[in-house]
């Protein structure tokens, strides 16, 4: 299954493309795009969907990740600023028929390092070490931030395939000789 993860934002959207089967997982393709600064809003927006746009007409991921949007109270133009480049992204998902999922951060942080409330630099360090060499510097932490998101639905996926054959295996009999 090829999984795309997005870690969005305005000025750098990272994204990392797995390939997950049952023995784990390889990185099919990672990045992230730089907007800049002097270019308006919807030039930049425009630029994170045709980027995103063409990466997921070349490959076809299967399903497409973002986290769930978290606001701090003390930071809300962050929030509406991100809340722009999710909603270029989640528009994306629908104009290409790619399904749409969402984790909160803590899960991806779990699931990535052990550890609910890493640091993005704890994770960076950790996606780096699992993919191995090859993958040493994906670049900056918004990529592996969007190489974990993909890494977490494959881990969510394969352990709801787990409970879903264990349920249909039914409850263990109990077998006593007599």
């Amino acid at each position: 299954m090829l999984i795309l993860g997005i870690d969005p934002g305005l000025h750098v959207t990272g994204y990392g493309l797995i390939e997950a089967d049952h023995r784990g997982f390889i990185i099919r393709h990672a990045g992230f795009i730089k907007t800049r600064l002097k270019d308006g809003l919807p030039k930049r927006l425009t630029q994170i969907h045709r980027e995103l746009s063409q990466i997921v007409e070349r490959y076809k991921p299967e399903a497409l990740v973002l986290e769930k949007l978290y606001a701090h109270y003390r930071h809300p133009v962050t929030a509406s600023l991100l809340g722009h480049a999710r909603g270029v992204i989640c528009m994306l998902a629908d104009e290409k028929q790619v399904p749409f999922f969402e984790y909160p951060a803590t899960r991806v942080k779990k699931i990535t390092t052990g550890k609910g409330h890493a640091s993005k630099e704890q994770v960076q360090k950790m996606i780096e070490h699992s993919f191995g060499a090859a993958h040493a510097s994906l670049g900056p932490v918004d990529t592996t931030d969007a190489v974990s998101l993909a890494v977490t639905h494959a881990f969510e996926i394969r352990q709801r395939r787990n409970l879903e054959t264990k349920t249909a295996r039914g409850p263990k009999e109990n077998f006593h000789k007599t």
